[in-house]
C-alpha cells in the first residue's frame, strides 16, 4: 500500500512540476516571440 502512496504523490509532484515548467516555458516563448516581432528598442 505504501508503494501505490509513493507513486501516486510522486506521480502528482512530477506532474504538476511538468505543468509548472511548461507554463513558464510557454510564457517565456510568447514573450520571446513577441519581444522579436516587435524588436524592441529597450534591448
Amino acid at each position: 500500500m505504501p508503494h501505490t502512496s509513493d507513486n501516486d504523490k510522486k506521480a502528482q509532484d512530477n506532474n504538476a512540476n511538468s505543468h509548472e515548467k511548461n507554463m513558464m516555458r510557454e510564457k517565456n516563448r510568447q514573450a520571446g516571440k513577441n519581444q522579436y516581432s516587435k524588436k524592441t528598442d529597450h534591448k
